[in-house]
């Protein structure tokens, strides 16, 4: 399972590292956006976001709104074009925080019973504790964390 999941995240950064070093002065890389790709476009001195619904050799053609634009390969100056959410990844880091720093206080706040006790619980018991519940706390902000990045495809 794990030599699975490393094979995964090495296949996918290669990927990630392969697009990111592509020419960004080669038009044949706009020509092979999927249509709905979210772009962001700039044109002369304005920038327009919407999704693509065709590309030739010498135009692209955004929707956005209630229409859609075509710009030619000439006025054209830079084409982004919209990463991947991290939220998952941003999840496992709330989770691995969360539950380090809730291990770390669950066991430092832990004190033996002295006496009439109605919940008695372990050192260890108060560790997972605390690990589970800011876990799940940690995971839940990271989760809410947006981040996606702008990858640059194509530039005069």
């Amino acid at each position: 399972m794990l030599k699975h999941l490393l094979f995964c995240l090495v296949v996918v950064s290669a990927a990630a590292t392969a697009v990111a070093q592509s020419n960004a002065t080669d038009w044949n890389t706009v020509k092979g956006l999927a249509t709905g790709a979210d772009v962001r476009i700039t044109a002369g001195s304005r920038t327009v976001h919407g999704k693509v619904l065709r590309v030739s050799d010498e135009a692209i053609v955004l929707a956005f709104g209630k229409g859609q634009e075509m710009f030619s390969q000439q006025e054209v100056l830079r084409i982004r074009l919209k990463g991947d959410s991290h939220r998952g990844r941003n999840s496992l880091i709330g989770l691995g925080g969360g539950a380090a720093a809730g291990a770390i206080i669950g066991a430092a706040a832990h004190q033996d019973c002295s006496g009439f006790c109605i919940f008695y619980t372990s050192r260890g018991t108060d560790t997972a504790i605390g690990a589970i519940v800011l876990g799940g706390i940690g995971a839940a902000v990271g989760a809410l964390i947006p981040t996606r990045s702008w990858l640059e495809i194509y530039r005069k």
